[in-house]
């Protein structure tokens, strides 16, 4: 017989053999009408399991929405200038929502709310228990470090506040020149003045200070002291 009839004959043969899906699903079909009480119990934990991930997930989204909206309630009584019902306010967020972004930020807005309203000692406390916590992200570290500085340093401790001053400073973010300026301020009260000028100076260089702080800083270096020019309005 020709070569490629035999070729022809085997596959033709195998043609007629049955699909391997077709074994499969009526292997599967068999197995399930076997063992129907065990299917419908996989079936059933199943459906149980994502009925629970389904309930989970609108659970923490609940929270969080209820969290955002504690806090803004918060806020508003921060910004009316009720510090004392602000500070409590947000220390109950903090509490009942812990691992909400809006309950984790509720610690550093206590610490605000606790340093407007005079409690230097509470608000350092309530600064340093937040950067245990891990800020987010560098920028609300670097404002606890400045919070933390400012209460430190109004409460006498100059020692403290010059190593929070330093640390928010290392930092970018919106507090830097605060955080450098405070640094500044205590070396210059601590006896460090070259410290003190090269801060003084390298602000007058680096950013574009207002009027006013550009005046201060100028009058904090030597007589003749080249600054950059002022910005144009």
């Amino acid at each position: 017989m020709p070569e490629h009839a035999r070729r022809i004959k085997i596959r033709r043969k195998a043609l007629r053999q049955p699909d391997e899906f077709h074994t499969l699903t009526n292997q599967a079909m068999a197995w399930l009408d076997t063992h129907r009480e065990l299917a419908a119990g996989i079936a059933l934990a199943l459906l149980v399991a994502a009925a629970a991930v389904l309930a989970v997930s609108q659970y923490r989204a609940s929270q969080v929405g209820r969290a955002a909206e504690s806090f803004r309630s918060a806020q508003a009584t921060f910004e009316a200038g009720r510090f004392a019902d602000a500070a409590a306010a947000f220390e109950m967020l903090g509490e009942t929502f812990p691992r909400t972004p809006s309950g984790r930020l509720a610690g550093l807005y206590r610490a605000h709310a606790l340093a407007r309203q005079g409690d230097g000692s509470a608000a350092a406390t309530a600064y340093s228990e937040y950067l245990a916590s891990g800020p987010a992200a560098d920028y609300l570290r670097q404002e606890a470090l400045d919070g933390l500085a400012h209460a430190r340093e109004g409460n006498g401790d100059a020692t403290g506040a010059l190593e929070a001053y330093t640390q928010a400073a290392a930092l970018e973010g919106p507090y830097r020149r605060d955080a450098l300026l405070g640094e500044a301020r205590l070396q210059e009260a601590g006896g460090q003045g070259d410290a003190a000028r090269e801060i003084y100076a390298r602000l007058l260089k680096e950013s574009d200070p207002d009027p006013d702080l550009r005046t201060l800083l100028l009058s904090k270096l030597p007589p003749g002291t080249a600054a950059p020019p002022a910005a144009r309005p």
